[in-house]
């Protein structure tokens, strides 16, 4: 007896490939720039037919930090006992998180 039903019976495999929809310049690719994919287009079911993987929809995500980065910097490395050294930090992490994702950074101007 085959340990897999399926192949025993002869059908099909249910996986098929696809080809590449991204296209890249001859100028980037020389660069070594890579194309990241980071939304799904196609949808994964499991056995009874319910997604499982839901994508969520293209969000504008706008960072505001309280102070300017020199600011924060400085107050960064002040005291680990004050609670504003820990914000400073906080906010420069966000900072860098939203420069690495391309999320859109908002500066107060004084």
């Amino acid at each position: 007896m085959a340990a897999n039903v399926e192949t025993e019976r002869g059908e099909a495999p249910r996986i098929q490939e696809r080809p590449e929809e991204f296209i890249i310049n001859e100028t980037l690719k020389n660069t070594g720039v890579q194309v990241v994919q980071k939304t799904f287009k196609a949808q994964v079911h499991n056995d009874k037919g319910t997604p499982l993987i839901q994508t969520p929809p293209a969000q504008v995500i706008t960072v505001s930090p309280p102070a300017g980065t020199a600011t924060l910097t400085q107050q960064a490395k002040g005291p680990i006992s004050l609670s504003l050294t820990w914000l400073a930090a906080f906010w420069l992490r966000i900072i860098k998180k939203a420069m690495h994702f391309g999320w859109q950074i908002v500066a107060r101007s004084k």
